[in-house]
């Protein structure tokens, strides 16, 4: 199996080190990802300027441009890439891509992409309770690697577009048997939008305080799931 994987943080972001030791435990991966991060970017192309590839390792690529943009040259550039892959991921995004995240979400924009191209593409996520907290990435492999598993056996057809989001074990002394809950429907409620007002004559400034964990939990969907610490697998259209 060939596979191709990208995501939204950058090229070196422990996430996406994880993704590709994880991934080659099932097929050829190549990675193709942005320069820089590149979260909350959604499916944003680059038209207007020249893009430039950097090879930085054996099968590794940055790009200057926009998650979508990765997926979009590697899957067109058959030069560098080559004619063909089986499956594209991209991840692990560093924060939780849950409910009406996958609408701004550069992590499943680089996955959708895929889609396009008729491939079938799994978006992976990690939620975070605490960013302030240092946060053991091995710990994140582990369930990566039966995630991964569980997708790939469970038959992954043309088009189909998975939105993983794993979830926060930090607090674990042991990593605990975590449960896959597949398919797990989208939250289709909006995420908190608080803000705090400073006025300085005609300009309002306003400073984004809403709190990711404080979103509205509709059960049996992905927040809650995910939240209360089950891998949530959401089945895109």
């Amino acid at each position: 199996m060939k596979i191709l994987i990208s995501n939204d943080d950058g090229w070196d972001a422990p996430g996406i080190a994880v993704l590709h030791e994880v991934a080659s435990y099932f097929g050829q991966c190549t990675v193709v990802a942005p320069a820089d991060e590149k979260s909350g970017i959604s499916h944003q192309l680059t038209m207007t300027r020249p893009l430039e590839l950097t090879q930085q390792s054996e099968n590794v690529w940055s790009l200057d441009g926009t998650p979508a943009d990765c997926v979009r040259v590697a899957l067109t550039q058959t030069t560098q890439f080559g004619t063909s892959f089986d499956l594209v991921l991209s991840g692990v995004n560093n924060g939780g891509n849950l409910g009406a995240d996958i609408y701004v979400s550069g992590t499943v924009a680089a996955a959708r992409e895929a889609t396009l191209f008729g491939l079938p593409a799994i978006a992976i996520s990690q939620h975070r309770s605490r960013f302030a907290d240092a946060f053991d990435w091995t710990r994140t492999k582990d369930i990566c690697a039966k995630v991964l598993k569980h997708c790939i056996e469970s038959g992954l057809k043309n088009r189909d577009l998975l939105n993983v989001n794993l979830p926060d074990v930090s607090y674990f002394e042991s990593l605990p048997e975590v449960d896959i809950v597949d398919p797990c429907p989208l939250d289709p409620s909006p995420r908190p939008s608080t803000y705090a007002a400073q006025q300085n004559g005609n300009v309002t400034r306003l400073t984004f305080t809403g709190k990711y964990n404080n979103r509205i939990r509709t059960a049996g969907c992905d927040v809650e799931t995910c939240f209360a610490k089950s891998v949530s697998i959401t089945r895109l259209q």
